[in-house]
């Protein structure tokens, strides 16, 4: 974390980072989901399962992803400001745009 940021803007930060880091899971579980619905149509066959099994592999990796960022977060921001949070009201959810690289040695791309 920056050193010069004010404990306002550390918050702000650590919020949109935390809003992030919410529609990543939120993603990873759609794609769940409609990786299960696949299982519920009829007439399963080679094909959908095979499409079963590629919508499983993108929910998994796009968890993975989430609690990577969710890591990343953690390690950003001292625990303090978490329950600071908490305690003063519900999180309005800036941290700096997190990128690949961030989390797999990847070049930048944001996500």
């Amino acid at each position: 974390m920056n050193g010069t940021m004010t404990s306002d803007q550390a918050m702000a930060c650590l919020n949109l980072a935390l809003e992030r880091n919410k529609q990543l899971f939120n993603e990873a579980y759609r794609l769940s989901h409609a990786a299960l619905d696949l299982l519920d149509q009829p007439h399963m066959d080679i094909e959908k399962f095979t499409r079963y099994q590629k919508k499983r592999r993108q929910a998994d990796l796009k968890y993975l992803d989430a609690i990577e960022h969710l890591r990343l977060i953690m390690a950003e921001y001292p625990v303090h400001l978490f329950s600071a949070e908490s305690s003063i009201h519900e999180p309005q959810f800036c941290l700096r745009e997190t990128t690949k690289s961030d989390l797999s040695g990847m070049p930048d791309q944001p996500f």
